[in-house]
């Protein structure tokens, strides 16, 4: 990389610059990577499998499958907005929750239910709504805790993690996998508690099934 910098080139490619460094060095490194970049101002395409540099570092994201460009822009549109389940469940730690749901058209709306709840979508998406079953998606600091009538979801605390200022718990819905749920870092919760939560509508994601595309 150093010789790479006196030669004062106009672009720069790194690939998985920091894959082989501890955790406390992969930090600093990553700094100082920011600063160089800062002063240099030279475009700099940095290869990584590392959502935590790509989210901290980059000014645009470019998510690849197999290949493919699932998606192209900011870190935050990308982790707000998903266009694929792919980049949804690719992007975000611990990853998005993710459940099976069914579609109905009606006329100008969509509805997508989900066990006993349902989501309306309306607008250019139903014109173009060519599926009947559909994946929907709930980041982990999306869902609050309420009371059991409220509630989407509701099962037993089978696992808590401290994580610095957050807390994450995961709960036993009688699904396959846990449903994790972001807690307030002074929350006291304790295994085997009941609890009960439902998703802000507002961060809701709703993918078509068979192509992994965003519908909402």
């Amino acid at each position: 990389m150093g010789r790479a910098i006196v030669r004062e080139p106009s672009a720069f490619l790194f690939d998985e610059l920091l894959s082989n460094l501890d955790a406390a060095l992969r930090v600093e490194m990553r700094l100082e990577i920011a600063k160089l970049h800062n002063r240099m101002k030279a475009t700099t395409v940095y290869v990584t499998h590392d959502q935590v540099e790509a989210m901290t570092l980059a000014d645009r994201i470019v998510v690849l499958n197999a290949g493919r460009i699932e998606q192209i822009g900011p870190p935050l549109e990308l982790y707000r907005r998903p266009a694929s389940l792919f980049v949804a469940r690719f992007i975000g730690s611990p990853t998005m929750n993710t459940f099976s749901a069914e579609l109905a058209s009606h006329g100008e709306e969509v509805a997508v239910r989900l066990k006993d709840r349902s989501i309306t979508l309306r607008g250019a998406v139903a014109q173009d709504l060519r599926a009947e079953a559909a994946t929907v998606g709930v980041r982990p600091e999306d869902l609050v805790v309420c009371n059991p009538e409220d509630a989407w979801f509701g099962g037993k605390l089978a696992v808590a993690e401290r994580w610095d200022s957050q807390t994450y718990g995961y709960l036993e819905t009688g699904d396959a996998r846990m449903l994790t749920v972001e807690f307030p870092r002074d929350t006291t919760i304790s295994v085997g508690d009941l609890i009960h939560v439902r998703p802000n509508l507002d961060a809701v994601h709703v993918f078509e099934e068979a192509s992994g595309r965003r519908l909402n």
